[in-house]
């Protein structure tokens, strides 16, 4: 059994062409490379290289024999051989190295590995036939290291080398990627929700000391009411974004549980799930602590904007009031303008009336004075007065059927046959009462 160092290397699948040089540069330098994984390259102790793949993340997992447990001069060649293909370190998102002995006792080889590393922490895990611990919690630049002492090679125990243990990394990874980006947009919903806070807090002053006329004052308002349904809709949209990245992370969290309650080949202690993941725990309480402060914004928001439109629409009612007094005095005045004109036109019709009586009376003296004479005076009167009041009444009904009244024409008919009447009667009686009398 010989001592082996693994590395892991983290790439995204769209730069997996920058690592093509590497993968030649181990091929001559007898590490072969195949494309898949596959048990039976743990069964030879051989150096190899194969990728693996867990979404868009792709591994290039390398595991190289350590000769004479020169460890130096193993990483020394690992170095050189990265140099020389020229892989970008932009390109490498993480990478993880495995520091596995079969000779040195454990304790001595954790503290050698440590020194070697530059690690202090010990984080156990437990593997068949041997002892592991990962020495450091996260990613300190970008890279994380193992200690591992195996008695014996079991399939369990390689397998977890092989492959469990770069696709549990490779969540850890996606972990810590998205939980750095759902930081950066929290902090950013956070400080939009500040921003609006502080312009809530200015409108809500403005309407404390607010001395300006109902119009003004109620256009103001009309104008904060549509900047703070603005403010809502954003506030809104950041609670989403919120209660997404909760859901993301939750289930990003979820899953990884699942992947380490699935391993065969090691027995993850609950203290040491707890020191991997409790970063992330953290990072959701924040998020949900994000998601909390939102909705109090939220609430503050709805409640101004209820405020400002219940001002709105009190202002709206003493205006209503105010134009329905002005309206019930313009009515009051058209009324009593109306019966001033009733008593105007009353007293115009009885001025006609007697105008015309009195010309009518004239004129027919004058014109049949024969049978003027001849007349008895109540009869006249009586002539006079049906003629005077029929041709005045006829006269309103005629200006009122001229204005478009049409509804009156049947009135008017009714009226003029009587007023014709009394004419021909009063020019027939005329007529013959003026010729003299036979003898």
């Amino acid at each position: 059994m010989a001592d082996e160092l693994w590395r892991y290397y983290y790439f995204l699948e769209d730069d997996a062409d920058n690592f093509t040089p590497l993968k030649e540069i181990l091929q001559k330098n007898k590490v072969n490379y195949y494309p898949n994984y596959s048990f039976k390259l743990l069964e030879e102790e051989k150096s190899f290289s194969y990728q693996l793949k867990q979404d868009n993340l792709c591994i290039l997992v390398l595991c190289c024999l350590v000769e004479k447990s020169d460890w130096a001069n193993c990483l020394a060649s690992i170095e050189a051989w990265e140099e020389e293909s020229g892989i970008n370190t932009a390109d490498i998102i993480a990478e993880t190295s495995v520091f596995l002995s079969t000779k040195m006792a454990w304790d001595e080889f954790l503290l050698f590995t440590q020194k070697l590393s530059r690690q202090k922490e010990a984080l156990n895990i437990g593997i068949e036939e041997g002892q592991m611990a990962r020495l450091c919690r996260l990613w300190p630049q970008g890279k994380a290291f193992y200690a591992c002492h195996l008695d014996k090679y079991t399939r369990q125990n390689r397998n977890f080398l092989g492959s469990e243990l770069p696709l549990l990394e490779a969540s850890l990874l996606r972990l810590r990627m998205i939980s750095s980006f759902l930081r950066e947009q929290k902090n950013t919903v956070l400080r939009e929700r500040e921003q609006l806070d502080q312009e809530l807090s200015a409108i809500l002053h403005t309407q404390l000391v607010m001395e300006k006329g109902s119009m003004e004052e109620a256009m103001e308002l009309e104008e904060q009411v549509e900047g703070l349904s603005r403010a809502y809709g954003k506030i809104a949209g950041d609670y989403n974004t919120l209660l997404s990245a909760a859901k993301r992370l939750s289930s990003l969290l979820q899953s990884f549980k699942q992947q380490i309650s699935s391993l065969r080949g090691a027995d993850l202690s609950e203290g040491f799930i707890s020191d991997m993941i409790n970063p992330y725990l953290i990072r959701l309480r924040e998020i949900e602590e994000a998601q909390n402060s939102v909705i109090i914004s939220r609430e503050n928001h709805r409640a101004a904007i209820e405020v400002a439109r219940s001002k709105i629409d009190i202002m709206n009612a003493r205006s209503n009031i105010a134009t329905q007094k002005e309206i019930r005095n313009l009515m009051q005045l058209n009324v009593t303008i109306q019966k001033q004109s009733l008593v105007f036109q009353y007293a115009a019709g009885l001025i006609e009336f007697i105008v015309l009586a009195y010309y009518s009376h004239s004129l027919w003296s004058h014109l049949a004075h024969g049978a003027y004479a001849v007349i008895p005076g109540w009869i006249q009167f009586l002539v006079v007065i049906a003629f005077s009041g029929n041709t005045v009444y006829c006269t309103h009904l005629m200006a009122e059927y001229m204005q478009g009244d049409h509804h009156v024409k049947n009135k008017l008919i009714a009226a003029a046959i009587p007023l014709f009447l009394i004419l021909l009667i009063v020019i027939a009686a005329s007529s013959l009462l003026s010729s003299p009398l036979p003898h």
